[in-house]
């Protein structure tokens, strides 16, 4: 499981205080133990970390270089490597929350602030700045072990960094231990536990993670009492099949009552016959659910992805509790056994009056009739995945309420670098169709597995028939649009998209905009021919609002031909192309610009006169802030991915009327 990758087989802590020295005689003697194969001593502490502009409250834990060996940390690393120390300086290793939080990654040659309070002294009011040490780390790797408690609120560093800052000697937080292969763990940690007595506390992982685990015995048994009020919905039918059986049984009863049978024995017939359907249909599913659950144990036919390697483990995890099997299984019969006592007896009692009957069927025909009116409400309910914001606001421009729609790609992401979770892949590969631009790489991957699976999922691409910029022919052609004969080649590269292939950005132009939603109306005819006209009507309407928004927008930036403007990812190629100006990129393929590529681009800009810097929500505004400052611009923040396209239109047209320049 994740927490593997970070916590020990076991750990030791000291029960009262942060620290202890594990130089004492009963701890050699734990090292000297032969079922430990390794011991790694760590100190930890909050810290407030900084880099640049941004802070954050971190937990900075100091780890030994055999940490790498006790859990298997190099497999979470996702950019640069396990590093703690280089000659003389010292390394910190992040979780991706917390590197995001600063803006930071491996490769960047600025250290992270350090801010630790002084243990001694007291804190002087007037400059309280000097009651903290401030030391320096320098970026190592940063990991992703998919657990915000690590991923967003911890930092590794060296422990010998941790005892200076904290002013320590040996001390350490804890002692965290590697078993040999193949040894008990439950046995060991008794027999640490009796080695250094109550002093200390011996966590295993279920331990060192009590609250994560707690949560998951709470879904067990929330689980629990949901199957528990479904199997009380299902009884209904149980309850219904013996009703109508006495119903059938009405002359046999009344032979039998002229036989001397009495309502006792009556009753014990039919309660006999409603507990057999019980226990029958409990011994059935129980073993239906036990052979499926061994099956899945041994073959691992429930994948949690289509790709190998893609989790932990590839397979769904199962396994067999017979605690909670018998516990399933009494649930079952005891309420199939009560269930039936009121009916037959109540029935009985009536002898068989078909009044009393009716009334008593009543209530369950009506739940039946609202959970069969309920049932098909849902199934009229159809749901469309799209990729991003601005395709859900064509497609519910043209669908009306015949769809609903769903975004892949949540506010804040960049859709070039984000990969969908099995739950969002699952939800779009049940959905009725799929709508995507084809030119993002989780967007391939996803219609690929859609149509391996066959799942009756349409897949259809918005983009057919669309102009595409790609790289090198849309540098040209920004080139041809009045660019200058003076333009460098150090620049050349910055007026257009850094993607390689086709720019994916078409819903940022209007001509964009019309292909996606003619694409979209040939969509929803295909999948609801009967609404065609309704379709259609909804069609010409946002064609004659594009129409109308692209003229308005003509008039502002008629007369700003050739003007310029920066922004950090290229998001405007095809705006720019559309009204004839110059895109300036920051970003470099996916990357930070280096600092010859940043100062060239400060100077072609100021050269040009450009007033407006762009910067994106998903996207680092620090080099836009830098640029921005030294060519005197203003900085105009602008949201690509917004549902509200017609709205971001305006700001970027409003953006470069009120502050572009011609050359």
């Amino acid at each position: 499981m994740y927490f593997s990758v970070f916590d020990p087989e076991l750990k030791i802590m000291p029960v009262e205080g942060k620290v202890f020295d594990p130089a004492t005689s009963d701890m050699r003697r734990i090292f000297d133990m032969p079922e430990i194969q390794l011991v790694c001593e760590t100190l930890q502490e909050n810290a407030l970390v900084k880099y640049g502009d941004r802070q954050d409250i971190s937990v900075l834990k100091g780890v030994d270089t055999m940490f790498n060996r006790l859990v298997p940390i190099d497999t979470a690393i996702i950019d640069g490597k396990f590093l703690l120390s280089e000659g003389e300086f010292s390394y910190a290793v992040l979780g991706i929350g917390l590197a995001a939080t600063l803006g930071v990654n491996a490769a960047f040659s600025h250290p992270i602030e350090v801010y630790m309070p002084k243990r001694a002294g007291t804190v002087n009011m007037a400059n309280p700045t000097r009651s903290f040490l401030v030391e320096y780390l320098f970026i190592g790797g940063v990991y992703h072990i998919n657990q915000p408690v690590y991923d967003e609120g911890f930092m590794l560093v060296p422990i010998d960094f941790m005892r200076s800052i904290l002013d320590y000697g040996r001390e350490v937080s804890a002692l965290e231990l590697k078993l040999m292969p193949g040894t008990d763990i439950s046995s060991v940690k008794k027999k640490i536990a009796q080695q250094i007595g109550d002093g200390f506390v011996v966590q295993d992982r279920y331990e060192q993670q009590a609250l994560s685990f707690g949560m998951m015995q709470i879904e067990k048994w929330v689980t629990y009492l949901m199957l528990c009020f479904i199997l009380v919905l299902a009884l209904f039918n149980v309850l219904s099949s013996l009703a109508i059986l006495m119903i059938e049984k009405e002359a046999d009863i009344v032979k039998l009552r002229s036989m001397g049978a009495n309502n006792r024995l009556i009753n014990r017939i039919f309660l006999f016959e409603g507990w057999m359907i019980s226990f029958l249909g409990g011994v059935i599913g129980m073993l239906s659910g036990i052979l499926l659950c061994l099956l899945q144990q041994r073959f691992g036919f429930i994948t949690l992805s289509e790709t190998a390697g893609t989790f932990v483990i590839d397979a769904y995890p199962i396994e067999v509790e017979w605690t909670d099997v018998l516990t399933v299984f009494v649930t079952v019969i005891t309420v199939g056994l009560l269930s039936v006592l009121y009916p037959v007896h109540y029935m009985s009692k009536k002898w068989l009056n078909k009044r009393a009957i009716a009334c008593l069927l009543l209530p369950f025909a009506m739940m039946g009739c609202n959970m069969k009116n309920k049932d098909r409400k849902e199934k009229e309910v159809k749901e469309i995945a799209v990729t991003i914001e601005p395709l859900r606001y064509f497609a519910e421009k043209i669908a009306g309420d015949k769809y609903t729609f769903f975004s892949i790609v949540p506010a804040g992401q960049s859709p070039e670098t984000y990969d969908p979770s099995p739950r969002e892949m699952v939800r779009a590969g049940n959905n009725v169709a799929y709508f995507h631009i084809d030119q993002l790489v989780f967007e391939r991957r996803l219609v690929a597995s859609i149509r391996e699976n066959n799942t009756g999922t349409y897949a259809f691409d918005l983009s057919e028939g669309m102009d595409f910029c790609e790289t090198s022919a849309c540098q040209d052609d920004h080139m041809q649009t009045g660019s200058d004969p003076y333009t460098s080649d150090d620049t050349a590269h910055l007026l257009c998209h850094g993607h390689g292939g086709h720019d994916p950005h078409i819903w940022t132009s209007f001509q964009g905009a019309k292909v996606l939603s003619e694409n979209i109306l040939r969509a929803l005819s295909i999948l609801d021919k009967k609404n065609y006209d309704y379709y259609q009507s909804n069609y010409q309407r946002l064609t004659e609002e594009l129409d109308s928004l692209e003229n308005c927008l003509h008039e502002q930036l008629e007369k700003l031909s050739g003007c310029s403007f920066v922004i950090y990812h290229p998001a405007l190629t095809y705006f720019a192309r559309e009204f004839n100006l110059k895109q300036y990129s920051i970003e470099n393929e996916g990357k930070e610009p280096s600092p010859a590529l940043l100062k060239n681009l400060i100077e072609e800009t100021k050269a040009r006169k450009v007033n407006v810097v762009f910067v994106q929500m998903e996207f680092d505004r620090k080099h836009a802030e830098q640029i921005a400052r030294a060519i005197g611009a203003v900085t105009v923040e602008i949201n690509p991915l917004d549902y509200q396209w017609d709205e971001q239109m305006r700001i970027i047209a409003k953006a470069l009327a009120e502050n572009g320049k011609t050359d």
